[in-house]
């Protein structure tokens, strides 16, 4: 019984490697459109995000 739980696991981690492969394959080159601008204000503590990315 301890091999068939062993078969499954490795058979689990081999089918989430094999659909992890796949989205990085067929994941599309283009840049992702830049997030919206964020701002959180708290009491103590200012927050702000606006999406730029460093070069």
């Amino acid at each position: 019984m301890d091999g068939f739980y062993r078969g499954v696991e490795a058979s689990l981690l081999v089918l989430s490697l094999a659909l992890g492969i796949g989205a990085i394959a067929v994941h599309p080159r283009e840049r992702p459109p830049e997030p919206a601008q964020i701002a959180v204000t708290l009491p103590m503590l200012s927050v702000t995000a606006d999406g730029a990315r460093p070069n």
